[in-house]
């Protein structure tokens, strides 16, 4: 078996250019109405636009720094590690922390939330210890990954059975493994 490594991050549509485009043109159109409305002799109208700029450029700047977040998956013979970091080339990315198990001994689970609307977990748990993944995407990219997951960490002999995942109503997989 190969080394597997799957990156979950949010779908992150905005991009720094996208979003200096954003405000640029947001700021110029803001502008451009409060100083029309200063030349009528409403001149309250320009701090409140100020302010209004300031407060969605501090928007877009928390969404950007969020779209950044990253989990990183990695599967190997004999571990399953997983890191959570930060995307980027300006030398603040990288892994902020990671947890290791040993591969043939980690269960998926998908868990209900809280309440009926909250969105579905996904937990990889070994040795009574639970870490919680994957809570950029939706419910289904969460099963997907699920699926995925449990295909990587399945144990398979060299009969082609699996000995952790399979049940006995299930087909058995190719023989001789993959």
């Amino acid at each position: 078996m190969s080394t597997t490594r799957i990156v979950i991050g949010p779908n992150a549509s905005l991009d720094f250019r996208g979003a200096i485009w954003f405000l640029g043109s947001l700021s110029a159109l803001a502008l451009t109405v409060a100083m029309v409305c200063v030349f009528i002799g409403f001149w309250p109208v320009l701090p409140f636009a100020g302010a209004e700029l300031m407060a969605v450029t501090a928007a877009v700047w928390v969404s950007l720094r969020r779209n950044r977040y990253r989990e990183v998956v990695t599967v190997d013979e004999s571990r399953l590690r997983v890191e959570f970091g930060l995307a980027g080339r300006d030398g603040q990315g990288g892994a902020r922390s990671s947890v290791e198990f040993p591969r043939p001994w980690v269960r998926v689970v998908i868990e209900a939330g809280a309440h009926r609307h909250d969105p579905r977990r996904l937990w990889l748990c070994c040795s009574g210890q639970r870490v919680g993944i994957a809570r950029c995407l939706t419910d289904e990219e969460r099963e997907a990954l699920a699926a995925r997951l449990k295909e990587l960490i399945s144990v398979k002999p060299a009969w082609g059975r699996s000995l952790a995942t399979e049940r006995a109503d299930e087909p058995a997989g190719k023989p001789f493994g993959d």
